[in-house]
C-alpha cells in the first residue's frame, strides 16, 4: 500500500491510502472462497453452489466486508508502523470500492502530542507558613459562632447585607399592576430572585432600608414572570419593608462551648486550634503540588488535539449549566454566561490535560506503576468512608466506567510525592 501522512493542525493529520488493486482482488477472491465453502443456497449442498452464483447472489456483500477488512488492516498497520497514539475517533472519508482499481480512501484523526520534559527533579519551591494566628483562631470561633445563630427582628436598625426582609411586593409594567403579592420573604444579598426575575444589584438597593420603608427598583421581567405577555419586559419592582431579620450568633463563652459538647472555652478553642492545623497543612501541601505543576508546565510546550480539547470542554460547561438550572439560576442568565464559564472550562480543560501528559511522562520515564494491591487498598478505603463494602463500589467505578480513572489518578499521585521528595523546598 502507499501511505502519505500530511499535517493538518496541531497534533491532528491525514493519512492519505492507495491500496493495489492486486490486494483488493486477492482478499476478495479469499472472501468469495470462504462464503463459497459455506453457503447453502437451494438446489445445491453446501459448500458446491457454483460460483458465478455465489457471486451473484453474495457480491455487494463480500466487496463490502473486503472494503471493511482490507481499509482496517491497512489502517491498523499505518498506526504500528509510523507509531501514531490516536486519540478520539478517527474520520473517515467517503470509501468506494471498484474492482478493478486501486482503493483510495483518507482519514483524520488526532494524536498525542510528543514532548519531552528536561528539567522535573530538584525543583525549587517555597513552601508557605502552616502557622495557626489567632486571627484563625477568632475567625473559626466566628463561624463556629454563625452556625448556631437564630433569626432576630431588627426593630430600629437599617437592612444590612445577609438580612432577610419581610416585604409586600408590587410589579408595575406599562402602568398597570402586573404582580401583587405580601409578606414575602427577600434576602438581602445580590443575584437574589424576586417575581421569578433575578437582580443583580438587589442588595446594594436595599442596603439601608428600614421598617415601613417604600423601595423602587427598575427590572427586566424575566422569561419565567407568571405572566407570559409581560416577559422580557421594563418593569418597576416596589417593595414596602415591613419587617428586618437578622441572624445573631450568640456570644462565645463557657456556656456556649458546653452547648457545643466542650467542658470548657479552652477545649473548644485547643479542637479549633487542631482542626485548623490539619487544614492548613493540607493547603500547604496542596500548594507545593501546585507550585511543581506550574513549574512543569511553564517549561514544557505540548501542544494539545483541538477536537479533544473542545469536546472535553463542552462537557464541562454541559454539566456546569446543568449545576447551575438544577440550583434554580433562569436559563436566561445561564446563557449570558455561557462564554465566560467556556472560556474558564476551556482554560481549566487545557491545564488539566497538560498537567495529565507531563506527569505520565515523568510516570513512564521514571517507572511509575500502581499495583492491583494498591487499587484494592483504595478501593477498601473508599468502601470505608461511605460505610458500605468494597464488592459494590468496584462494582460502581467499572459500571461508570472510572476504574481507569482512578489508577491514573493513584499513579499522578505517586509521581508527584516522588517530585517532592526530589525538591527542593524553601520555608
Amino acid at each position: 500500500m502507499n501511505v502519505t501522512i500530511e499535517e493538518a493542525g496541531p497534533c491532528k493529520k491525514v493519512l492519505k491510502f492507495e491500496i493495489p488493486k492486486e490486494t483488493v482482488e486477492s482478499e476478495f477472491e479469499k472472501k468469495t472462497v470462504e462464503v463459497c465453502d459455506t453457503v447453502e443456497l437451494p438446489g445445491f449442498r453446501k459448500g458446491r453452489a457454483p460460483r458465478k452464483l455465489v457471486e451473484k447472489r453474495f457480491g455487494p456483500q463480500i466487496k463490502d466486508e473486503v472494503k471493511q477488512s482490507v481499509v482496517s488492516d491497512c489502517y491498523q498497520k499505518t498506526l504500528e508502523e509510523h507509531k501514531l497514539n490516536p486519540v478520539g475517533n478517527p474520520k473517515f472519508g467517503e470509501i468506494e470500492l471498484e474492482m478493478g482499481k486501486p482503493l483510495t480512501f483518507d482519514v483524520t484523526l488526532e494524536v498525542w502530542p510528543s514532548f519531552e520534559v528536561t528539567q522535573y527533579k530538584g525543583l525549587q519551591l517555597k513552601k508557605k507558613s502552616a502557622e495557626v494566628t489567632e486571627d484563625d483562631l477568632q475567625k473559626a470561633l466566628t463561624d463556629t459562632a454563625f452556625r448556631k445563630a437564630h433569626l432576630t427582628v431588627v426593630k430600629d436598625g437599617k437592612a444590612q447585607r445577609g438580612d432577610q426582609l419581610i416585604c409586600d411586593c408590587t410589579v408595575e409594567a406599562g402602568g398597570n399592576a402586573v404582580l401583587e403579592d405580601e409578606d414575602i420573604e427577600i434576602l438581602v444579598a445580590n443575584g437574589i430572585a424576586v417575581a421569578n426575575t433575578t437582580i443583580p444589584d438587589l442588595a446594594t438597593k436595599l442596603e439601608g432600608a428600614q421598617s415601613g420603608e417604600k423601595r423602587e427598583i427598575d427590572i427586566k421581567l424575566s422569561q419565567n414572570f407568571a405572566k407570559e405577555e409581560y416577559r422580557g419586559r421594563d418593569a418597576k419592582l416596589k417593595l414596602t419593608v415591613k419587617e428586618i431579620k437578622r441572624l445573631v450568633p450568640p456570644e462565645v463563652n463557657e456556656e456556649f462551648a458546653k452547648a457545643l459538647g466542650f467542658n470548657s472555652l479552652e477545649d473548644l478553642k485547643s479542637y479549633l486550634q487542631k482542626r485548623i492545623e490539619f487544614d492548613k497543612r493540607r493547603w500547604v501541601e496542596d500548594d507545593l503540588r501546585n507550585q511543581i505543576l506550574d513549574i512543569l508546565l511553564g517549561q514544557t510546550k505540548v501542544e494539545l488535539p483541538q477536537d479533544f480539547l473542545s469536546y472535553h470542554t463542552d462537557q464541562r460547561v454541559y454539566k456546569h449549566q446543568l449545576d447551575l438550572l438544577n440550583r434554580g439560576v433562569p436559563i436566561e442568565e445561564i446563557q449570558k454566561q455561557t462564554e465566560v464559564i467556556k472560556n474558564a472550562s476551556a482554560e481549566s480543560v487545557m491545564r488539566e490535560l497538560k498537567a495529565s501528559l507531563i506527569t505520565n511522562y515523568i510516570a513512564e520515564k521514571e517507572k511509575v506503576f500502581v499495583t492491583e494491591n494498591e487499587v484494592e487498598q483504595r478501593i477498601v478505603s473508599i468502601a470505608r468512608a461511605y460505610n458500605t463494602d468494597t464488592t459494590r463500589v468496584r462494582k460502581q467505578l467499572e459500571r461508570q466506567g472510572n476504574l481507569s480513572y482512578l489508577r491514573n489518578d493513584m499513579r499522578e499521585g505517586k509521581v508527584m510525592n516522588l517530585l517532592l521528595k526530589e525538591a527542593k523546598i524553601a520555608e
